[in-house]
């Protein structure tokens, strides 16, 4: 028995020994690159890790590698090594690197960090995370639906549901009703891409839909994904109830597209086609179309097409398709948008110099008074020239970035590069490495001062040539072209951003001339503005009266009211970045 045992500890031991030796050899590897200080080998920059979470406790993770870079002083390309906890981590601060390397001119698989947690939330088979001809497959079918001709010649429809939604601004600006922005907001927006999807409104601002709330829900139950070492968010019940969840989604999404099919084939009795815009009408014409002509496996070419006319003609791995496709939609298409909605509103308030300028240019374009959703409607591409109003939604993005992708390097594919030139030093970067994830960061590009200098501040004219007060900055030099990357770029970028910016701008332009939105937490004074410092760093760095407090509450374990770049409101990770606490305040009309 004593041997048996004896036999054991010696093989943990081994084991332990082995693990412990091949993981500082791993660490050795990154000797001479870029990367912040390591305290030893054993734990690499795990230090670091446990001083972000503590520091940004809540925030969405995008905030940790900005800090480091800052604080730091760091290359446009960095590690950070946080095996076996996470990955080692690529960092791009370089938008020219991130494109000719990861997304556009080379556009690598994503990484399992990122398909992992896509498909917890969707399920696996989205848009987002499958690869290779079954992404082009499935991107070809939606493509003509989620183009800029068909979302303007939906924008009547986007201004109906925009009108609901500012007239139940106004009657909460009557009431002086405390809410929550970013809710209202994504009621909103989940009408929005509803009628896109199905070609009816999901009717979310008049009354709760299955859908919307079996997302939130879903959204709920993922826990905590801030955390970076395992033991700091356990549930034993989680993947059941998430599983029962999935279930549930999954049969409200398919009811709706049996829904729509029946809708399209009353359409189709009648002069053999279908004329709405739908995407699901526009999908299921691609792929008969692509039916007809042979060209969907296991068809023979020259066949006449077979109509989609009920669901049970829907071919099983058609439907997976559509339903894994319509999740996508619904859960990053109310994603992005009521999130920029929600900032612009905040920033507008706390502009009130960029406020009057937008209000300017609304006038002028409309007309002083005039009734702008009406005016939309009959001349959507009147937004076109709303060059200040654009802009407005590009800065709340860039400062307020809803996501990013993570790609890894496939090294069973010889034709993909595997090193990097860092143009600026000379010095090679590998990409290939164990167990680590290239993060084209829009979060730390975004604040690159190459591209945007003074990048804590809201700016909107930085995107505008002709009002820019940074005309040496690099924003509209070729080096620049990728600097602004909400939606990413290269063929994996966000097929619904014609349809993100357009409800974004049609919102805004009917509601901002009108509403002032002020942000209120519970037990705290409203309208908190403290100062923009010059980075987070500088914000948090011992020595400074916010760093100083922060550093105590920690220490002590005390209730601590946290901000970052100056915003009491910050951007906390539950699916994408939203606004911590939904953004919660006070509308009020203006005078």
């Amino acid at each position: 028995m004593l041997k048996t045992i004896g036999a054991v500890l010696v093989a943990i031991f081994s084991l332990v020994s082995y693990y412990v030796y091949d993981l500082i050899q791993k660490r050795r590897q990154l000797d001479g690159l870029p990367q912040p200080p390591m305290k030893n080998l054993l734990l690499g920059h795990l230090h670091l890790a446990d001083e972000c979470s503590k520091l940004f406790k809540g925030l969405h993770p995008h905030v940790y590698a900005n800090y480091l870079r800052s604080k730091y002083n760091l290359p446009e390309v960095f590690y950070i090594d946080w095996r076996p906890f996470g990955p080692l981590w690529v960092m791009f601060a370089d938008p020219e690197l991130a494109s000719k390397y990861i997304t556009t001119e080379q556009s690598l698989q994503k990484s399992l960090f990122e398909t992992e947690y896509v498909d917890c939330v969707l399920g696996k088979g989205n848009m987002v995370t499958i690869e290779g001809a079954h992404h082009k497959f499935v991107r070809s079918m939606f493509n003509p639906g989620f183009s800029l001709n068909n979302i303007m010649s939906m924008a009547g429809q986007i201004v109906d549901d925009v009108v609901v939604f500012r007239n139940k601004l106004r009657k909460l600006a009557e009431t002086n009703e405390w809410f929550q922005m970013e809710e209202e907001a994504t009621q909103l927006t989940i009408d929005v891409i509803g009628r896109l999807t199905f070609d009816v409104s999901l009717d979310c601002q008049k009354q709760p839909h299955k859908i919307a709330r079996l997302f939130r829900q879903r959204l709920l139950l993922l826990g905590d994904q801030t955390s970076i070492f395992p033991w700091e968010d356990v549930s034993l019940t989680r993947p059941f109830k998430l599983w029962w969840n999935y279930r549930q989604l999954d049969k409200a999404i398919n009811d709706e597209l049996d829904a729509k099919i029946l809708r399209r084939a009353n359409e189709l009795s009648l002069d053999g086609k279908s004329s709405k815009k739908s995407s699901i009408d526009l999908a299921l014409n691609a792929y008969e179309k692509e039916q007809a002509m042979g060209n969907i496996i296991g068809e023979k070419k020259g066949l006449e097409a077979i109509r989609i006319d009920a669901p049970h003609k829907l071919p099983a791995s058609l439907r997976t398709d559509l339903n894994q496709s319509i999740k996508t939609f619904i859960f990053a298409g109310h994603d992005t948008s009521s999130s920029v909605i929600s900032w612009s509103f905040y920033l507008l308030h706390r502009y009130p110099e960029c406020q009057a300028k937008v209000t300017e240019e609304l006038n002028t374009i409309f007309g002083v008074g005039s009734d702008i959703a009406e005016k939309i409607k009959t001349d959507p591409y009147l937004l076109n020239k709303c060059h200040y109003l654009t802009a407005i939604v590009k800065e709340a993005m860039r400062l307020f970035n809803p996501a990013s992708t993570l790609r890894s390097v496939n090294g069973k594919l010889a034709n993909q590069k595997t090193t990097l030139t860092d143009p600026k030093t000379g010095q090679t970067l590998p990409m290939l490495m164990s167990n680590n994830a290239l993060w084209p960061l829009a979060h730390m590009i975004h604040r690159n001062t190459r591209f945007f200098p003074e990048p804590t501040k809201f700016v909107p004219e930085r995107f505008l040539p002709s009002q820019t007060p940074y005309p040496d900055a690099e924003l509209f030099t070729p080096a620049g072209k990728d600097a602004f990357r909400p939606f990413e770029k290269g063929p994996r970028n966000c097929i619904g951003q014609e349809l993100a910016m357009t409800e974004i701008k049609i919102t805004l332009a009917i509601c901002v001339r009108d509403l002032d939105f002020v942000v209120e937490y519970p037990g705290e004074a409203p309208d908190p503005q403290p100062p923009i410092p010059e980075s987070a760093a500088a914000e948090v760095a011992e020595g400074t009266e916010y760093g100083d407090a922060l550093r105590g509450a920690i220490k002590t374990g005390k209730p601590f009211v946290r901000r970052y770049e100056g915003h009491r409101t910050y951007q906390i990770l539950k699916g994408s970045a939203k606004p911590d606490g939904g953004l919660p305040g006070r509308i009020y009309l203006r005078k």
